[in-house]
């Protein structure tokens, strides 16, 4: 039994100590108490009931750029989530990636995954299309620094479609319990900032990207079951 399992049987062994007749819920009581000694379980770590966490691969595979991780930030925190830059194996085990954990009260992993993987989407095409139109003829490494601060500018413009979520003190607790229990452990990270040439005016290309940034519709929200949320675009890719 490995401690995932165990904590998931102590939870069942706890349900059934507080609705079983007196004999059982000793039995019950005994049993969870010797599997929280043997694997050293806090009671902490029993106080995330509902909190979940879900995955989206990052465009990076150890240092995601700035505008990634403030995009990711700020979908986080829109709805009630904390989250985690991790690396993982693909599917095949060829390769490492990175990606971000949403984690939550369920279900506000899935939409806060959901509206990142929609929002991340768009500005990677608007993205393209400004490299495409304004720095066809930047040196590449000038190029994706300049691509960078458009992207900072529309993901400032974004942040009007999301405002930050009101956690309940009891999903407060279980979040913070889930944390302490799976990353206690966690480091701090520096995005990665890439520098663009001196004679250029980084304030440009962050105004573009905000003007384009303006233009994106998020629709839905949190409710009590999670419902689609969607992203006006053209069919060329360009949003609406």
């Amino acid at each position: 039994m490995d401690r995932k399992t165990a904590v998931a049987k102590i939870r069942k062994c706890l349900n059934l100590a507080r609705s079983a007749e007196a004999h059982e819920a000793a039995a019950a009581l005994r049993q969870a108490q010797k599997l929280m000694a043997g694997f050293e379980i806090a009671e902490y770590e029993l106080a995330d009931a509902g909190v979940d966490e879900a995955w989206v691969k990052s465009s990076a595979s150890a240092r995601p750029a700035r505008f990634e991780v403030r995009l990711a930030s700020m979908v986080a925190g829109a709805f009630g989530c904390e989250i985690v830059f991790t690396r993982r194996l693909n599917e095949s085990g060829t390769k490492i990636i990175g990606g971000y954990a949403f984690i939550g009260v369920a279900p506000a992993e899935q939409v806060a995954s959901y509206a990142f993987t929609v929002l991340a989407r768009q500005l990677r095409a608007a993205r393209a299309h400004y490299v495409a139109a304004t720095l066809r003829r930047c040196l590449p490494r000038n190029r994706t620094a300049r691509a960078d601060l458009f992207c900072e500018g529309w993901v400032a413009a974004a942040r009007r479609l999301v405002q930050p979520a009101g956690v309940s003190e009891l999903g407060a607790m279980r979040l913070e319990g889930y944390m302490r229990a799976h990353y206690a452990d966690t480091s701090s990270m520096t995005p990665r900032a890439r520098a663009v040439a001196r004679h250029v005016d980084p304030l440009a290309d962050r105004i573009q990207g905000f003007a384009n940034g303006t233009t994106a519709r998020l629709h839905g929200g949190l409710p009590a079951a999670p419902a689609p949320l969607s992203l006006e675009m053209t069919e060329t890719g360009r949003p609406v």
